[in-house]
């Protein structure tokens, strides 16, 4: 096999002595069929090779691909043969034990889905059925998962169990939900777009803000990476992985703030612009943050600390918000508007309860929480549940 020969999971469907670990796979998947064509299915969809890569980048056909088709072609008649080679071992319908809905689960929806459409295709069909698979979804785990973290080592890695919230979550807000949209709008459609810093006070739904921008658009090819604070010395690492990549990806960093001790943030600026090396198109910054500032600064600070060059000291601590582009603020809601938050969130997950004695319960638990905001109009609601 030239290409897809290289991927290691191939031995899943070849060597009857990793018949445990393709049932695991399928398990870990939830896909349901047959066993050793989802996993087939499942291998041409995860498969980064010179060919697949190639029609996730341009518009797919067998034309565009170039001489990489002829490659392509020779090693999925190879797959199609096993694919349909029904005297093998691993002919047995798998039925998973659990129907948990999370990452992994829609993954294997799409194996399960594109091994269905290879059947029905034929061997004459089977490079066709599985062209039109790469220019859909794309390859490999960007072109199948919407969120990443980065691990200890920097590794880029799927985020099983992402939160499927939605901007109706997020009641009120309508101005600074439209500033966000429109400029991810932007960035997808490849005109000008800025980092974004969401800011204000703890509990307005930034993150919630966020996380609903990536649901809507992950079928559009938003993507999206978490990195802290402590992993911006990956940042580098990151921007090159994905700068070849046919997706556009926010760098997420929630709650985004340095003390004036912490000197990660200057990796930070390097990453957004100053750098030697061009900041690829398809990047955008997303943070949110208590602070619009988000370096601390003193009064010592401002009286110059002893500091022979305060301007220039000052300069530093605020050159980093000023790399936000679009800076977009969450303020606390009012009485009234938190009671609409409750009685918004409260149809939302059918509580049925008089309004008097709803409305007066989430005053009461204000008062025992931190105040009005979004995050404890929530939390009120749960414990109703």
């Amino acid at each position: 096999m030239i290409l897809y020969g290289k991927n290691p999971e191939y031995t899943y469907v070849t060597d009857p002595n990793r018949f445990s670990d393709l049932l695991a796979l399928c398990q870990r998947y939830r896909m349901a069929g047959a066993i050793r064509q989802s996993a087939i299915a499942w291998l041409l969809l995860f498969d980064e090779n010179p060919f697949s890569l190639a029609c996730e980048r341009k518009p797919v056909t067998a034309d565009t691909v170039g001489s990489l088709a002829a490659f392509a072609k020779a090693d999925l008649a190879t797959l199609a043969d096993l694919f349909f080679d029904l005297a093998a071992p691993y002919d047995l319908n798998f039925v998973p034990m659990d129907a948990a809905e999370d990452a992994d689960s829609e993954v294997g929806a799409v194996a399960a889905a594109l091994a269905a459409d290879l059947r029905a295709a034929g061997k004459e069909g089977f490079f066709e059925t599985v062209l039109s698979y790469y220019a859909r979804y794309g390859v490999g785990e960007f072109g199948l998962h919407r969120a990443f973290y980065l691990t200890e080592e920097g590794a880029i890695t799927p985020v099983s169990h992402f939160r499927k919230v939605t901007f109706d979550d997020l009641w009120g807000y309508d101005l600074q939900k439209e500033q966000v949209i429109s400029n991810a709008v932007a960035f997808l459609e490849g005109r000008g777009a800025n980092n974004m810093l969401l800011y204000g006070d703890a509990g307005t739904g930034k993150s919630t803000c966020i996380k609903a921008l990536l649901n809507r658009y992950y079928p559009d090819g938003l993507r999206m990476i978490q990195v802290q604070k402590y992993q911006f010395v990956h940042l580098s690492k990151v921007i090159d992985e994905i700068r070849r990549r046919n997706y556009h990806f926010a760098i997420y960093m929630d709650d985004l703030s340095f003390e004036d001790f912490e000197v990660e943030y200057k990796y930070l600026k390097a990453a957004i612009e100053g750098g030697l090396e061009e900041r690829p198109a398809n990047m955008l910054i997303f943070a949110t943050s208590n602070r619009r500032h988000l370096i601390k600064e003193t009064f010592n600070d401002r009286e110059g600390g002893g500091d022979i060059h305060r301007d220039e000291s000052i300069q530093e601590k605020i050159s980093l918000s000023d790399r936000f582009g679009l800076q977009v603020r969450f303020g606390k809601p009012a009485q009234d508007e938190y009671f609409e938050m409750v009685l918004h969130l409260a149809r939302l997950h059918g509580i049925e309860m008089d309004r008097k004695e709803l409305l007066d319960g989430a005053r009461t638990f204000s008062v025992r929480h931190s105040g009005f905001s979004g995050r404890i109009a929530m939390q009120y609601i749960l414990s109703l549940e």
